[in-house]
């Protein structure tokens, strides 16, 4: 049973040759890259959506060098020890939403070695995506918003929320009964040497997105980690870094360009959180 859903009707899209097409007719299809865009026209505020294309090239080098791959390890031991993934077989499938993929590198490097797991990605950018479908053949890339995930309900067993924004709302109608959410945001001093380049007083990051997930009666949190690393960073590696983030609207190009070897600070806050029966709280 497909667990794609269609945006005009809600009823399940199911997978053609070159299409996801529901019982309505409604139809939608597969680029040549591999991604379905899924957002309606009329819901589309403007036509490139999330992260300019600079950006994204610049956070996929960033990335594909392999900096934060110590963060997906956190995430995958987080992952194994909660569900039963297998390298070989297929007993006990199961699926993880990568929600806010941006170019999937996270996608398609979590449990990349893991036979008996379906991973999809969701994002609202379609620049993004198209990178993502054109790196990874194995996991399934939809143009899609957070807040209307085209997803049938209780469907999904594991959701990943990685430095981007998240619904509640919307996690939980997806997210099975005892799935797991795991959400990951930077903390305290994440990239603080960067930040006192440009501005005259450091604020350390902050988010309520805990507090949210313990006031909702839908979610328990049931494990908060902290991730500290700091890796020296050659000039190239800076610029990426600066310019997949906001902060590079606060350089001018010289200072980028400038940019000499120095060490950085990757700091994060994991928030892993269940999704529970309604009456157990």
């Amino acid at each position: 049973m497909t667990i794609i859903k269609c945006p005009n009707c809600k009823s399940p899209l199911l997978q053609q040759v070159h299409s996801y097409q529901c019982s309505n007719k409604h139809s939608f299809d597969i680029s040549k890259e591999g991604y379905t865009n899924l957002i309606l026209a009329h819901q589309k505020k403007k036509l490139n959506s999330g992260d300019n294309i600079s950006m994204i090239k610049s956070r996929d080098a960033f990335l594909s060098s392999g900096h934060y791959d110590f963060l997906i390890k956190k995430i995958e031991a987080i992952i194994t020890s909660k569900k039963s993934v297998t390298r070989h077989g297929k007993q006990n499938k199961t699926n993880l939403l990568d929600l806010g993929c941006g170019s999937g590198y996270y996608t398609r490097n979590l449990l990349d070695t893991f036979s008996n797991i379906d991973k999809i990605g969701i994002d609202v950018s379609k620049s993004g995506i198209t990178i993502a479908a054109k790196k990874d053949k194995r996991s399934n890339y939809f143009v899609a918003s957070i807040y209307n995930i085209p997803l049938v309900d209780s469907c999904i067993d594991t959701i990943t929320n990685i430095f981007a924004p998240s619904n509640l709302e919307e996690l939980s109608r997806v997210l099975k009964v005892n799935g797991i959410y795991i959400k990951v945001i930077p903390h305290n001093n994440h990239m603080r040497e960067i930040a006192e380049l440009v501005y005259k007083e450091f604020k350390p990051h902050s988010s309520d997105i805990e507090i949210q997930l313990n006031k909702d009666r839908n979610f328990r949190v049931i494990n908060t980690q902290e991730v500290i690393l700091q890796k020296k960073l050659a000039s190239i590696e800076l610029k990426n870094l600066i310019s997949m983030t906001p902060y590079v609207y606060k350089f001018q190009e010289e200072q980028l360009e400038n940019l000499r070897e120095m060490s950085v600070t990757f700091s994060f806050k994991i928030i892993v959180a269940q999704k529970i029966m309604t009456d157990e709280k």
